[in-house]
């Protein structure tokens, strides 16, 4: 699994960890709220009731069971306020900022306020009427706005680390794609040249020029594979051995076209982090893609240079003209590449060098 997959996992975990935690939370209350009001609370049938519907409506709150949130809320809080007037100095109106705290949760922020604001003048009307002081009525109805504030507060955390859990998927799928793309991008444009070659020889009746062409096809498609299980290690974190991958590369391309090719490399060679590496690497595939594309047979210099702090690849080949493409809607590869690179924090630079092209792909590390 990937940094950003674990990340994501570890989110969902955490987040339903913290649901059953509030939900055990508040049934605790509930328990210690109704033992506290069943003793020291109101006496006589209708407050032993009330304390009774008062704790169901509590739990629909909580657990929420086919949608009956809403109505906890409510009968919760009319509960509450009865509750209030038999008892005006006792715990009562917990049951109202047990309301509040769910409606700020459940209800869309308008109806959360106004719903608390309702309840707070009406909590304020029932104490009045009990004959409570300024003071008391002033604090339950500050203690209100301030569990609703507090409830807007978390709530908008929550919105907020379930749009980054989104962005992080659509991140792993961006990912996914580009490795999908550079792998069939490299391997399915270089068959196709092969096989493309093979047929027209064949039509010049030289058999055995051709079966040398589909021979060669059937290496790619093995290296093709080789270069898929590549990619799934990378994905997976794996470390990518740059240099005798370009070394292949570079290789590929002189004995696949007869052309002159250097690669050389430059400073102390040294494990670079997944990402870092395999943007190098996809680099060294897309020009030399593009080069068997647009000017194939032109010579060819590649170099891989580790700097103390950043590690360049440069392709730079001695002939062809026009944008570089690889066989998918043009710029995709270049566009494909630089997502890549500026995500691990490098760079990308391409274009014409010297009557031919040059593509240089700078990663930290």
């Amino acid at each position: 699994m990937t940094q950003t997959g674990v990340v994501s996992a570890v989110s969902a975990v955490s987040a339903v960890s913290f649901a059953w935690w509030r939900q055990a939370r508040s049934l605790v209350f509930l328990v210690l709220l109704t033992a506290a009001m069943l003793h020291d609370g109101p006496r006589g049938p209708l407050a032993v009731t009330l304390v009774g519907v008062a704790g169901v409506a509590w739990l629909l709150m909580t657990l929420d069971v086919g949608g009956t949130q809403p109505y906890g809320i409510g009968v919760c809080t009319l509960a509450g306020l009865w509750l209030c007037w038999l008892a005006p100095g006792g715990f009562a109106p917990c049951y109202l900022i047990a309301a509040v705290t769910v409606a700020a949760a459940a209800l869309t922020p308008a109806a959360a306020a106004v719903a608390t604001g309702a309840t707070a003048a009406a909590l304020a009307g029932v104490l009045a009427l009990a004959g409570e002081t300024a003071t008391s009525i002033l604090a339950w109805s500050g203690a209100l706005a301030l569990i609703l504030l507090l409830g807007m507060v978390r709530r908008q955390r929550a919105d907020q680390a379930a749009q980054q859990r989104e962005l992080d998927v659509l991140a792993e799928r961006a990912r996914l794609a580009r490795e999908i793309h550079d792998v069939l991008a490299h391997s399915l444009s270089a068959l196709s040249v092969q096989l493309e070659t093979a047929a027209a020889l064949l039509e010049k009746d030289r058999p055995a020029d051709a079966a040398v062409l589909v021979d060669r096809a059937g290496r790619l498609a093995r290296d093709g594979l080789t270069e898929t299980r590549r990619a799934v290690g990378a994905l997976r974190g794996d470390p990518v051995p740059l240099p005798d991958l370009v070394g292949e590369l570079v290789a590929g391309y002189r004995t696949d076209l007869g052309a002159p090719a250097t690669f050389t490399v430059g400073g102390d060679p040294r494990p670079l982090p997944a990402e870092a590496g395999l943007a190098l690497f996809r680099g060294a595939q897309e020009a030399l893609t593009n080069v068997r594309k647009h000017a194939p047979g032109s010579p060819l210099e590649v170099r891989l240079e580790y700097g103390p702090a950043a590690t360049r690849l440069s392709v730079r080949n001695g002939g062809g003209a026009g944008p570089p493409v690889t066989g998918l809607p043009p710029g995709y590869g270049l566009t494909g590449l630089r997502e890549r690179a500026e995500l691990a924090g490098g760079t990308v630079a391409a274009g014409p060098s010297g009557g031919g092209w040059l593509v240089d792909v700078r990663m930290p590390g």
